[in-house]
């Protein structure tokens, strides 16, 4: 699982490289059509740095997304796998769950129940035998 998260991040960063030349051709194609960079919103004109710090900054951050998105699929694989081992190793070593634990708690209090109303009945019984003799 390790050297599948090590791969999606060499992917990632292999990514981000082919991006980043993308970004240095197309500024360089600006550079050459006058120098003049992208136009914002408001109007104004980006220098050719700005539109590159602009592209690496947004680049960089779907890549953080991504690698966030690959670290989060591994934390559920990997929460997945150790319930299982661990399920599996309880059964091995014929470990109670903790539902066996409650149904066994469950079992008890009502022998307990049993047992109080047994005794009862027997005090009663030797009561009204005593009373005879």
């Amino acid at each position: 699982m390790a050297n599948d998260l090590f791969e999606k991040a060499v992917f990632i960063g292999l990514g981000l490289e082919k991006k980043a030349k993308e970004v240095l051709d197309e500024l360089e194609k600006i550079a050459k059509a006058g120098g003049e960079g992208a136009v914002t919103p408001e109007g104004e004109r980006l220098s050719a740095r700005q539109v590159l710090e602009n592209r690496v900054v947004e680049d960089g951050v779907k890549a953080l997304k991504e690698f966030l998105s690959v670290i989060h699929g591994a934390k559920e694989k990997l929460e997945e796998e150790v319930a299982s081992s661990s399920g599996k190793i309880r059964e091995k070593m014929h470990i109670a769950s903790q539902d066996d634990i409650d149904v066994i708690k469950e079992m008890a209090r009502v022998a307990r129940e049993k047992v109080d109303r047994l005794e009862k009945r027997v005090d009663d019984m030797q009561a009204k035998i005593n009373k005879g003799n």
